[in-house]
């Protein structure tokens, strides 16, 4: 049913929850995670703060897929894992259509300063955008 399957991942509660659901159906469905991790780049301030928040979020970034791709191994599930910097919503929709990506799978709100929406702005964006369908976890 799905052979590729994108998860978006941003360490957030969302984001776990929709990579333990990504696992499971790579179980059921014999398929392959692309891991996708995002650091967005829409900050503003002086560079020198900027720098070290952006080296910060890319460290943590690290370290979160790290962690999936010991999940995933302990799965026997193959993932490949990516991390960016730029804009999560734009990036997620082209790698899931440059990877011919049959599933999007990723919570339903990630880490934005706008936490209380109802549904994220990332996750918004790809689901009217993405060419396949998403998969929203709560």
């Amino acid at each position: 049913m799905f052979s590729k399957i994108l998860v978006a991942i941003d360490g957030s509660r969302a984001a776990k929850r929709a990579f333990a659901r990504a696992i499971y159906l790579a179980s059921k469905c014999d398929s392959r995670l692309e891991l996708v991790h995002v650091v967005p780049c829409e900050f503003g301030g002086d560079s020198a703060n900027t720098f070290d928040l952006v080296e910060g979020l890319k460290a943590k970034a690290k370290e979160t897929l790290e962690q999936c791709e010991r999940i995933a191994a302990k799965n026997n599930i193959p993932i490949r894992a990516l991390s960016e910097l730029g804009d999560p919503a734009k990036i997620i929709i082209e790698h899931a259509i440059s990877n011919d990506c049959d599933l999007i799978v990723m919570g339903s709100r990630g880490r934005s300063a706008f936490k209380e929406l109802l549904l994220g702005s990332v996750t918004l964006k790809v689901a009217h955008h993405a060419k396949c369908p998403v998969m929203v976890v709560r």
